[in-house]
């Protein structure tokens, strides 16, 4: 139902709305009729209407100055009136329609039909705003890696680690806050452990991470420079598979 209120200073022009109404547009519920601007004031804020009828020409206040009175109206206007030079001024005020009296019968239910489309059009908005709002971009869980330290087990994050460098039978971990560990394993084991992840073997002591490659140097035989300006040297028999890898990875 459609909870309306209808403000006019002539007990037959309400009457004959309030019958129109009832005849013609039964979705709408009649909450009030005011004989005068402040009681229309009153009714508005004790019912909260959705729609009000509202006569423009009434003794002491008329309709502009009952609309004045809501700086942020939560209903819709439709003003009635015997003087059709008011139109202008009503539209400024965002009114749903403009009926002249006598009201066509007619004229008030396309006026209902405006308020019930507009009514819908704002729910699917508000029903879109919300799930925009609350929709997330799915994101895949981070795979965390297992390190093992002479503490116990460190689970890590793969993207957080710039490269592995081999040192004999065991493997030095350079990070991106510039910390490094020591594990007792060899870069093969780390490779392995590191296969489903965005880095690249490019000598027999070191394994890199694709993200935090700076550039490839092609002076001496061929290196990489990464993102700290530590400069890493490719072996002849990885280089060409390393530059097709740097190619098409975007850099």
């Amino acid at each position: 139902m459609i909870q309306a209120i209808l403000i006019d200073d002539e007990q037959d022009a309400l009457e004959m709305l309030e019958w129109q109404l009832k005849n013609y547009c039964p979705q709408v519920e009649i909450a009030a009729l005011c004989r005068s601007a402040d009681e229309g004031i009153d009714a508005i804020r004790i019912h909260a209407p959705q729609l009000v009828f509202l006569d423009i020409e009434m003794p002491h206040k008329n309709g502009f100055e009952v609309i004045r009175s809501f700086p942020d109206p939560r209903f819709d206007i439709v003003f009635t009136t015997a003087y059709n030079q008011f139109a202008v001024d009503a539209f400024k005020v965002a009114a749903l329609d403009y009926l002249l009296k006598p009201i066509d019968a007619d004229d008030l239910v396309k006026s209902i039909s405006r308020f019930e489309k507009k009514q819908k059009e704002l729910g699917l908005k508000h029903q879109l705003e919300t799930l925009m709002k609350e929709y997330q971009p799915y994101k895949m869980p981070v795979e965390k890696i297992p390190l093992s330290t002479i503490n116990g087990i460190l689970f890590t994050d793969p993207s957080t680690i710039t490269r592995c460098e081999s040192s004999g039978n065991y493997t030095i971990i350079f990070f991106n806050d510039n910390k490094k560990m020591t594990l007792s394993k060899t870069l093969k084991d780390i490779e392995e452990l590191l296969r489903k992840q965005r880095f690249a073997r490019i000598h027999h002591s070191h394994l890199i991470n694709m993200d935090f490659v700076s550039k490839y140097i092609k002076a001496e035989g061929g290196m990489v420079e990464m993102n700290d300006g530590t400069k890493i040297p490719i072996s002849r028999q990885r280089k060409d598979a390393f530059v097709q890898l740097f190619l098409t990875d975007g850099h």
